[in-house]
């Protein structure tokens, strides 16, 4: 009897290391594609910018704007340690990339000399390292860090690119950041938000009324937006962390209020 529970002992286990086996290698499998695919959409907009003559002003809000959507994948990964490969990888590339190589297609597609700074330029690895931060602080929370991240890719992104197109603006005291692109980042703020709750509601990972998911889109968006209007001065390049954790951090505090 003790030989055959021996047997079936070693046989669970084996069951059980072949599982978890397959579960690391669906994981790393989905992180090579998120990998791919964001590296494909930097390429293709570079290319673009090649072909089209354009500036990397918005060659650089058009991968903020999309690459951010790579956080969408988060509840389909098993455990924290694969998405975080995601930006440990996308950061050391980035940054070796600005350091050492101002021709790359990563620095030619993000870096605008006329516009940013130096310190400013390195937004996208800010913004990579805030997605890192987030995802090792609130994994057990990840709708909070979906809906944090879409905040700042939706809202900065299509903010910054869309208020430039506007005839007339209405600056702060403060700062030249204005009302319209407040408005403009609250607006989609808010549809990233809604887009990252919806999709943990549809992988199961969160269960929300409408309202509820409503409530939280609304405090999002408007948390962010008071962030990056009032990121300004000394910090103003920070706004990629500044924005984000900020979302975060009301977002946990309501969520066990609001759901």
């Amino acid at each position: 009897m003790l030989f055959i529970q021996s047997k079936a002992t070693i046989v669970y286990i084996t069951s059980e290391t072949c599982w978890a086996l397959q579960v690391s290698i669906f994981d790393l499998g989905l992180v090579v594609l998120v990998f791919v695919l964001v590296i494909f959409l930097i390429g293709a907009v570079e290319l673009l910018r090649r072909k089209l003559n354009l500036g990397a002003y918005t060659t650089r809000r058009a991968i903020h704007l999309f690459a951010g959507d790579s956080i969408l994948f988060v509840p389909l990964f098993s455990s924290v340690i694969y998405p975080l490969l995601l930006p440990i990888g996308m950061g050391i590339m980035t940054a070796l990339s600005f350091a050492f190589s101002r021709q790359s297609f990563l620095t030619q597609s993000m870096i605008d000399d006329k516009r940013y700074s130096r310190l400013h330029a390195y937004g996208p690895v800010f913004y990579i390292i805030s997605i890192g931060v987030l995802l090792l602080s609130l994994w057990s929370q990840r709708p909070i860090i979906m809906a944090a991240t879409m905040v700042m890719a939706w809202g900065d992104g299509a903010a910054s690119a869309v208020t430039p197109l506007l005839k007339k603006r209405h600056l702060y005291t403060f700062s030249d950041k204005s009302f319209e692109g407040s408005a403009m980042m609250f607006i989609f703020a808010f549809l990233g938000a809604l887009v990252a709750y919806s999709m943990a509601s549809y992988t199961g990972i969160m269960s929300a009324s409408f309202i509820s998911v409503l409530g939280l889109c609304v405090l999002g968006a408007f948390v962010g937006t008071i962030a990056e209007a009032l990121t300004v001065g000394p910090i103003r390049a920070f706004d990629n962390f500044t924005v984000p954790f900020a979302c975060a951090i009301a977002l946990f505090f309501a969520t066990p209020l609001i759901l």
